[in-house]
């Protein structure tokens, strides 16, 4: 606990973009591993030294992770009455939940139609994420063939979800 506002500051300095609590978390992520494992502490000779190269390799470990990037929400701007106080709903609207919907319904009613053996690997490819070459074993028929009925397939689905969006 003496040492705890020197280890947080020596993270702070090494990630200076870095919020406190993410400081903070490094720091318990790295006493818990040390505590974890307690028989290492009986054959350190600088306990403190030993923390710090841990900080270090912890803070490595951070900057090579590619953190995603995570937009703060930017102030109203008084002079724009029409910019909204509140980020958007991430639900959809209802008149998209309803084309959403109608939409699906029109691409099973479209996958339907296709042939028995070009709905079959269409589905096993795009909807159950098989690959061809496991499909191409299981089924016994060569990978050129799959891919030429999977590439029918979806040029018919394109067709008949055109003539929908045309439709709409």
């Amino acid at each position: 606990m003496r040492e705890k506002s020197r280890f947080l500051g020596f993270v702070r300095r090494r990630l200076f973009d870095l919020s406190d609590m993410d400081a903070e978390d490094i720091l318990s992520e790295v006493t818990f591993n040390l505590l974890r494992r307690a028989d290492v502490i009986g054959e350190v000779e600088n306990l403190s030294a030993y923390i710090y190269r841990s900080l270090a390799n912890r803070v490595t470990d951070h900057q090579r992770q590619a953190v995603p990037l995570v937009a703060a929400a930017e102030a109203p701007d008084p002079a724009d009455p029409l910019q909204p106080l509140f980020p958007p709903d991430p639900r959809p609207r209802p008149d998209q939940s309803l084309e959403n919907t109608e939409l699906r319904d029109h691409l099973f009613q479209a996958i339907s139609t296709l042939g028995e053996q070009e709905r079959a690997v269409w589905i096993a490819t795009e909807i159950d994420g098989r690959s061809f070459r496991d499909l191409a074993e299981d089924w016994d028929e060569p990978i050129g063939t799959l891919l030429s009925r999977k590439s029918r397939a979806t040029e018919k689905l394109r067709q008949m979800l055109s003539d929908y969006k045309n439709y709409r």
